[in-house]
């Protein structure tokens, strides 16, 4: 067979032939081969950045957004809400009540006492106000020496003027009541307290040592809380010492 025949008859079949044999064929890899490194494993392309990045702004796009303000009304409510429960727990302001309980046979039938006070706030910077304190003693004046006997302690406010608008009034607590003898001989302290609405009354059991007519020291402590428009103050603790000129007659204790 001459070249140029056989060339034909090669043409011929490659005509023949499918399409996919003109693709080269890889060869398999050998058996041995190890696996490529992991630089070389396909990279993620751009569509699936494009994907996460979508997902991102919808996820930010459906939260809830806090409104710009929030804190600031928060904290508003806050604040009158507090100065809400501060002035309703005022303590309930102690009313004027001139001389009459000073004057009285049932709560000053041993004596009386009136001292008078201005009441600063901040050093000397506010003056809240200027008031009269009236003390009462009632009880029996004839005792049994070395035998308990109980007196009342009246604390009332006589006049008070106040300093400015913003202070409403005065109210009082008080904190301890004790009965002496003149020689500071130590006879009793309040076993009870009662609110009444012109004053606090304390009851103070006593013992007298010894027989005879005795002049007695009622030792007074107490705060004072301004009621303010808004809210109210601890201001001061007063102590007052009140001499009573009414004797006591402590006869000798019954056999």
């Amino acid at each position: 067979m001459t070249p140029e025949r056989l060339g034909e008859e090669l043409g011929d079949l490659k005509e023949k032939l499918p399409p996919e044999a003109d693709k080269a064929v890889e060869p398999a890899p050998p058996e041995n081969a190890e696996p490529a490194p992991p630089g070389d494993e396909p990279k993620e392309g751009p569509a699936g950045e494009e994907w996460i990045e979508e997902y991102e702004r919808e996820t930010e796009q459906a939260k809830p957004k806090r409104p710009k303000h929030l804190g600031g009304i928060i904290i508003t409510v806050v604040v009158i809400l507090f100065m809400v429960i501060w002035t309703v727990l005022s303590p309930a302001i102690l009313s004027q009540a001139g001389t009459t309980y000073l004057d009285s046979e049932r709560y000053a039938n041993l004596g009386d006492y009136t001292g008078d006070r201005d009441i600063w706030w901040l050093g000397e910077l506010i003056h809240v106000g200027s008031m009269t304190w009236g003390v009462s003693m009632s009880g029996e004046q004839n005792v049994s020496a070395n035998e308990t006997a109980s007196f009342d302690i009246l604390v009332t406010k006589v006049t008070e003027e106040s300093g400015n608008w913003w202070f409403r009034g005065t109210a009082i607590k008080l904190k301890n009541v004790s009965l002496y003898l003149e020689d500071g001989t130590y006879l009793g302290s309040m076993v009870n307290q009662t609110k009444l609405g012109f004053g606090p009354l304390a009851t103070v059991d006593a013992q007298f040592p010894d027989p005879g007519s005795h002049y007695v020291q009622v030792f007074l402590k107490f705060t004072v809380y301004t009621v303010m428009r808004i809210g109210y103050l601890p201001l001061e603790e007063v102590e007052i010492t009140a001499d009573f000129d009414v004797p006591i007659n402590v006869a000798s204790q019954h056999s």
